[in-house]
């Protein structure tokens, strides 16, 4: 039987955060080198399944032709190794090469997709089938919770939506040919009651935040049994990345995530206090 690896160490020293001039001092780029330094070899190759959605933007922004000073954070690949993947496409993730090889024989493998949505499909295809649970799990809820936000908004305003699906699950190819309000799928999906209240706001933000805390309720549901382990720590770091993104949009809604965040540590640094934890490296 495998056992998970504990990161009792790691977990423990999380909360030393802070928030300075409405940039976190210990973000993304911080918890990735930590990462790298204390995961074992086979749990940070599951982490950097988070990182090739800069990838991807990164690769179109090559395939394009764009400026390098255009590129968004380095995620797996470097600049220098997406442009040699143009002419070996090997260098990269299956997904990507066979992205490459498609859009440069001009035999696109989704005909009535953009580029863009393509190759999102493709990333999404190979993440929604990880054998790892948590990874599954949550590619699968943000598969989904994108295309039933698309897919509810497009009705709402009459536009044609077919082309936009991320076809990567059967749930997508059912959503597809749904025409029911729930998408047909209120028995499979709980909180498909939820988006379609949010869809009825008019105001962006506020309608970003709220799906956003959605997907931050759904990781602290996950985990609720979970306190050392490597999901802890892929929640976090996806919970870190929301804050970013928040900060940079509206800086009030990223600070009362932060608080958010920094409360459920301290929570969580207090209850392992009661626990005698060794940790899982030999």
């Amino acid at each position: 039987m495998m056992f998970s690896q504990n990161y009792y160490y790691i977990i423990a020293g999380l909360p030393d955060l802070t928030l300075d001039q409405g940039k976190l001092q210990f973000g993304t780029s911080e918890m990735r080198e930590v990462l790298k330094e204390g995961l074992s070899k086979k749990d940070y190759a599951l982490f950097v399944h988070l990182l090739l959605v800069y990838d991807n933007i990164n690769l179109l922004a090559v395939m394009n032709r764009v400026e390098k000073d255009e590129a968004v954070r380095e995620g797996i690949y470097s600049w220098d190794t997406l442009e040699a993947a143009l002419d070996n496409p090997g260098l990269l993730q299956p997904y990507m090469a066979r992205f490459i090889k498609s859009q440069q024989s001009e035999t696109p493998l989704y005909p009535n997709l953009s580029p863009e949505n393509e190759l999102t499909t493709l990333y999404f295809e190979e993440m929604v089938a990880l054998k790892h649970d948590f990874l599954r799990n949550w590619f699968n809820f943000e598969v989904n919770l994108k295309n039933a936000m698309l897919v509810i908004a497009a009705k709402n305003n009459d536009i044609p939506y077919e082309n936009q699906i991320i076809l990567a699950n059967n749930a997508a190819k059912k959503i597809a040919r749904s025409n029911a309000r729930d998408l047909g799928l209120s028995q499979e999906w709980p909180w498909i009651d939820k988006v379609l209240q949010l869809s009825e706001i008019n105001d962006l933000l506020a309608r970003e935040k709220a799906i956003d805390l959605m997907r931050w309720e759904y990781l602290d549901e996950y985990n609720t049994f979970n306190y050392f382990s490597i999901e802890v720590l892929l929640a976090y770091y996806i919970k870190l990345d929301i804050i970013e993104r928040w900060l940079k949009l509206d800086k009030a809604t990223g600070e009362e995530m932060f608080r958010q965040l920094l409360n459920e540590l301290q929570n969580s640094y207090e209850f392992s206090k009661e626990f005698s934890i060794k940790d899982g490296r030999k």
